[in-house]
């Protein structure tokens, strides 16, 4: 068995046609089809049905196409650790990354920190949802990826160090919040509106649709997002109520302030309503550069100097109150912030944050 008849195969399986399987392999079809056949007389079984529909996989093919695919990321990966050995070239890494702006960790700075030291390193980024992420470092296109669950959440033969837990805040227009005072329960927050939901597959809608659940609720919502900032602005527009991690609608404040639009952020009932941030990575399969960047990502998120200006300032440990925070236009067209406290030291660090993003507080 030959590494290239299981990228012939894998190849095939994913397109489903053998034509373009060959195009994207850049050999003739006529090559294609040969390696493929011989690759099913080395296994004694059929791995194809070719039919009107193209190649649909046989129960062989199913079986064999996770191993085909460890086997070529494995080859991969060792190719490149014996280049770095051999000092011809340092090496590659693939992370996956949830959306920044919903993380309370600085993953952007811890990149560009790596890159600094390490520029031999070619780095490559990729944006999907938790779950397909997931699958990927399981799979093997993935070396590491940032996630939005807990480690105790990962599937067997996988790890991960948290980085962050975020409480779930509630964000909707003044007009919806009028007559709430946080913190409220999910359901009173669901009572003012339809729910403005992330993509399904992110660790933001694992956890909100767990939260909604525990309420004893079921939501269908017509509006289903696919970028996490998003979520802020609809529900600050009136169109319904969104449930984000305190990050992600702290950071969505000064844009929202910019544009004149006046939101609610509302602390929740539910001690439950968490947004984990983990680093995952197959322990076996974990390379110099990859364990080097998880060492630096987790020592980031340790360094709260190194934290990003929304996790400075917001992200806090998750049983200290919420406030309300009003965000609405000055009189002056400056953004104006007018929050109902819980304690002196969240006012203290938000003036912090008000005052690096451009807010002040009303007195």
């Amino acid at each position: 068995m030959e590494i290239r008849h299981l990228r012939y195969f894998i190849a095939v399986a994913e397109l489903r046609n053998f034509t373009k399987a060959a195009e994207a392999s850049f050999v003739a079809q006529s090559a294609l089809s040969q390696q493929i056949s011989r690759l099913e007389h080395e296994l004694g079984a059929p791995l194809f049905v070719r039919g009107k529909r193209g190649a649909q996989l046989t129960p062989a093919g199913e079986l064999l196409l996770p191993h085909a695919r460890r086997l070529v990321a494995d080859e991969a990966w060792a190719r490149a650790e014996m280049r770095s050995y051999l000092g011809l070239e340092k090496g590659r890494l693939t992370i996956g990354l949830i959306q920044t702006s919903a993380s309370g960790v600085d993953v952007v700075g811890a990149i560009g920190e790596f890159c600094q030291r390490h520029p031999g390193i070619e780095l490559r980024i990729v944006d999907q949802t938790t779950a397909e992420m997931v699958e990927g470092v399981r799979r093997g296109p993935l070396d590491l990826a940032v996630v939005g669950i807990g480690p105790d959440e990962l599937p067997d033969g996988l790890e991960g160090r948290q980085l962050a837990v975020d409480p779930l805040v509630g964000v909707t227009s003044a007009e919806l919040a009028d007559g709430l005072a946080g913190p409220v329960s999910v359901a009173d927050l669901l009572g003012r509106g339809r729910l403005i939901q992330f993509a399904a597959g992110t660790g933001i809608r694992k956890h909100v649709d767990a939260a909604v659940r525990r309420a004893g609720l079921e939501v269908s919502s017509t509006f289903e997002l696919t970028q996490a900032s998003d979520l802020s602005v609809f529900a600050a527009l009136g169109l319904g109520v969104t449930i984000v991690p305190r990050t992600l609608a702290t950071t969505s404040v000064a844009q929202l302030a910019e544009a004149g639009h006046r939101c609610v952020v509302l602390g929740l009932t539910d001690p439950l309503a968490v947004h984990p941030v983990t680093v995952v990575f197959e322990p076996s399969r974990l390379s110099v550069s990859a364990q080097e960047f998880v060492d630096l990502l987790t020592a980031t998120a340790k360094n709260k100097k190194k934290r990003s200006l929304s996790a400075i300032t917001y992200v806090g440990p998750i049983d200290d109150r919420v406030p309300d925070w009003w965000c609405k236009q000055g009189p002056r067209g400056d953004p104006t912030s007018t929050t109902n406290w819980g304690t002196n030291e969240h006012r203290t660090a938000h003036q912090a944050g008000c005052q690096a993003a451009g807010l002040r507080l009303a007195a």
